[in-house]
């Protein structure tokens, strides 16, 4: 009968289970329950002992405390003592043989750690087969008997001393009622069946678990794998795309206020440009008077200017002479006549008959006083 995904383990059971678990691949783990009469029971002190290492300690001692040739174990930690259940695996694998189960793929628990937890006190409870006492204290099975058959009160207090001697051995008080406990059902049917209240230390881990994965589970299981990775790029790619588009809608919006300010600036650098330019023929025009003024100068010296430089307030020249040599002396003084040039001075030369010399130019540009300066020169030039 199905108990929640639990079954006792009878053939009875076994046929129900089976049209479910072929429509469902084996995707939905079966826990079997073995009877209480199958079981032997065996506990250990495990004080000290840290709780991951409880699976190996309980393994030191499961030939030493195993009533069968081949035993099967579940074992269960409550406080500083270890609780095991021992049944014969030989049962079970004809149980599965009958059933076309796979024995080395199902899952077992004893009926007893199926019943509901108590906190405080002692409980009867009724199994498929006999009658099953408990005592707890803060929430952790002390002791535990079976017997085959119903309970009456004589038998449950030749029970009591051997629970109390347990318990005195833990230390743990023992809390009697005074007449014998109302028996709990909880033989298949009862809702009170549900999962294991302690896990088994000696169960397979999951990754042993794997191997045993039945063919269509495993293509079902691959599938899901693989669907949810699918999903998982899938939602990758999306969010990169919202991304990406949320930095394509900023660029733009960055443009879009850049862009006047790039058109702005490359209309202030023609400006500069043009500005540039005009200087330049501004101060292009002011050479022709500058030359002007030193026309009558080389006509009256017989000289003729071989290289000319302009700076922003400095004017380089080279003169040589024509006919006989320069004089110095002469230039220098009609030079410093001018009223645009200051400063005279004479630079090093490798020719000898060459003249180069530097001088400072007063103003740039062509005054209305340097406009006059220059008329009688012209006028000079003409007669």
């Amino acid at each position: 009968m199905l108990l929640h995904n639990r079954l006792y383990l009878s053939d009875a059971a076994a046929q129900d289970q089976a049209s479910e678990r072929n429509a469902l691949f084996g995707l939905r783990k079966t826990l079997w329950i073995l009877p209480r009469a199958w079981c032997a029971t065996a506990s250990i002190q495990a004080k000290g002992i840290p709780r991951h290492k409880t699976a190996e300690f309980v393994r030191l001692h499961l030939t030493r405390l195993a009533p069968f040739v081949d035993s099967g174990a579940y074992a269960c930690r409550s406080g500083d003592w270890v609780f095991l259940w021992f049944w014969e695996n030989q049962r079970v694998r004809e149980f599965c043989q009958r059933n076309e189960l796979d024995f080395d793929s199902i899952t077992v628990a004893p009926e007893s750690v199926c019943f509901p937890k108590r906190q405080e006190g002692t409980v009867l409870y009724r199994c498929s087969e006999g009658v099953e006492a408990q005592l707890w204290h803060q929430g952790r099975l002390v002791d535990s008997a079976w017997w085959p058959g119903s309970l009456d009160a004589t038998t449950w207090a030749e029970w009591q001393p051997t629970a109390a001697a347990s318990a005195a051995g833990r230390g743990v008080p023992v809390s009697w009622p005074e007449s014998l406990p109302h028996i709990v059902n909880g033989s298949p049917g009862d809702a009170s069946l549900n999962k294991p209240w302690a896990s088994n230390l000696l169960a397979p881990q999951w990754w042993t678990g794997l191997k045993t994965v039945r063919l269509g589970a495993s293509i079902v299981l691959l599938s899901a794998l693989l669907v949810g990775y699918a999903g998982y790029l899938a939602t990758q790619w999306l969010t990169l795309q919202r991304m990406q588009n949320d930095v394509d809608k900023k660029i733009e919006a960055l443009s879009s206020r850049i862009d006047p300010l790039q058109a702005a600036r490359a209309k202030a650098l023609e400006y500069q440009y043009w500005t540039a330019q005009i200087a330049r023929l501004a101060k292009q025009n002011g050479i022709r008077p500058l030359l002007e003024s030193f026309k009558p100068i080389l006509l009256q010296q017989e000289a003729a200017l071989r290289e000319f430089e302009l700076s922003e307030d400095e004017v380089r020249m080279m003169l040589v002479p024509m006919v006989t040599e320069l004089n110095i002396a002469a230039i220098i003084q009609q030079l410093e006549a001018l009223p645009n040039l200051a400063n005279i001075q004479l630079l090093p030369n490798s020719d000898p008959r060459a003249m180069r010399l530097t001088a400072k130019l007063r103003k740039f540009g062509v005054p209305a006083s340097a406009g006059e300066a220059i008329k009688p020169a012209k006028s000079e030039v003409s007669k």
